[in-house]
């Protein structure tokens, strides 16, 4: 994967550096002033610990209630994005054909969209194993507010940059499942109510690049990493004729990481 993305990865880099060359250079010393920009990408993310926590009311002639607190960890799952910015740079301490910072601050919102997978198990002396797979789609909103500098070089038409923000995500799980596969029930656990949304703390660092298209359009792209602070859900018990009933499911995830690539679209005003 990385050979091929390095063959085909050139060219692209080329092509847009020979472009930049081509076009008209915005003026040094002004930054951007006000900009948006729209992007997109994909990444990974990983949750770095689940808990699922419940009561299976069995009846006395099977040992009473039996209270689940399975823990374990999501692995590593594919996400993809797409989002909005608008921001303003000022033109700090540049000057016309050196080097230089620009500072600015934006706001952005990004939708993110993907299913974390969990394997938990239930320490229990009732069963010799108790382990659940369960499995989350995630449609997650970000919204952030950012401080961004940006290096003013000789070479106008590249800048690249760093920035770093903080806001809330809120987090909706619509369509969960979570079967026992130890001992074994064809039962989704949540079926009575398989989703559930949840807001929590989210930060985010970022480092790119941008190219100039002109005097008013750019492209960029970046990576970045974003974090999401621990959520709770709450699903609905396990109704099954042929299963015992259970109370409602709580689920808690730990800190959430996302390793994105980003590349977008931008204008200057």
């Amino acid at each position: 994967m990385v050979r091929r993305f390095g063959r085909v990865g050139r060219p692209v880099l080329a092509g847009i550096l020979a472009l930049a060359l081509l076009c008209p250079r915005a003026p040094a010393d002004e930054g951007r002033g006000i900009y948006v920009g729209v992007f997109g990408g994909g990444g990974c993310s990983t949750i770095s610990n689940v808990t699922q926590l419940g009561t299976s009311l069995l009846p006395p002639s099977s040992g009473g209630p039996l209270a689940v607190h399975a823990t374990g960890g999501s692995g590593t799952h594919g996400f993809g994005l797409a989002g909005l910015q608008i921001g303003h740079e000022w033109s700090g301490n540049a000057e016309p054909g050196g080097w230089g910072l620009l500072p600015a601050v934006e706001m952005e919102g990004y939708y993110l969209t993907g299913t974390q997978r969990a394997t938990v198990v239930n320490p229990t002396p009732r069963l010799p194993a108790h382990v659940f797979n369960d499995s989350f789609p995630m449609d997650n909103a970000a919204f952030l507010t950012n401080v961004v500098l940006s290096v003013q070089t000789p070479f106008q038409a590249i800048t690249p940059y760093v920035g770093g923000g903080i806001g809330a995500a809120c987090v909706t799980i619509s369509g969960a499942d979570s079967l026992q596969v130890r001992p074994p029930e064809l039962v989704n656990h949540f079926n009575s109510g398989p989703d559930s949304s949840s807001w929590g703390f989210a930060a985010q660092a970022k480092v790119g690049l941008r190219v100039a298209l002109g005097e008013r359009a750019y492209v960029f792209a970046e990576y970045r990493y974003l974090y999401v602070g621990s959520t709770t859900y709450v699903f609905g018990s396990t109704v099954y004729p042929t299963h015992a009933p259970t109370t409602d499911w709580t689920v808690r995830f730990n800190d959430t990481s996302h390793h994105l690539a980003v590349g977008g679209l931008g204008f200057r005003f």
